[in-house]
């Protein structure tokens, strides 16, 4: 169930993750389908990463509109480390793992309350519904690198909790 929709100007983050090239299946359950594995991969590895900020997590997705099908894309797990002047490719990152700066951008956030198994309906809300309706346009993916993304903080507790809150982040600019 979408609880609330507003605008964010988000500036540049830098996350610590694992990523993996996905193939959505929606007839696979949200807590077991890959990325549910995936994060279940990556939370063992948490504790290696240097420079963590709190307790919040992003699932970052990068759409690639030259895939045949729009339910492939690559998917991060991660964790957000302080963002200074140090390059990328100077961060000292764990064997496997990824360090990736997220471009600032202005987000549509949808919260998502429920089960996890109800969060394709918040994405099928902005995609189906609200994005067609508004004079807005999808700014993420390959082309301008800027990602979709999950964001948990304490307000989410487990995939099965009726009370638990995700934002979803959807980069948009004007039309």
């Amino acid at each position: 169930m979408v609880l609330e929709i507003k605008f964010v100007e988000k500036p540049a983050f830098r996350v610590v993750g694992l990523t993996e090239s996905i193939v959505f299946d929606s007839q696979t359950p949200p807590p077991s389908n890959s990325i549910a594995k995936l994060w279940a991969r990556f939370g063992k590895r948490i504790p290696e990463i240097a420079g963590e900020i709190g307790s919040r997590s992003f699932g970052l997705m990068l759409q690639n509109p030259a895939n045949e099908s729009s339910m492939c894309f690559d998917y991060t797990a991660a964790v957000q480390i302080g963002l200074d002047d140090t390059a990328v490719s100077d961060v000292s990152v764990p064997e496997g793992l990824v360090c990736i700066d997220v471009p600032a951008a202005r987000y549509l956030v949808l919260t998502h309350r429920g089960h996890l198994d109800g969060l394709g309906e918040s994405f099928r809300y902005f995609w189906g519904n609200w994005l067609p309706n508004h004079p807005f346009e999808y700014d993420g993916g390959v082309a301008t690198g800027k990602y979709e993304f999950e964001f948990y903080d304490q307000r989410y507790t487990r995939p099965d909790d009726p009370n638990s809150e995700i934002d979803l982040y959807f980069p948009i600019r004007a039309k």
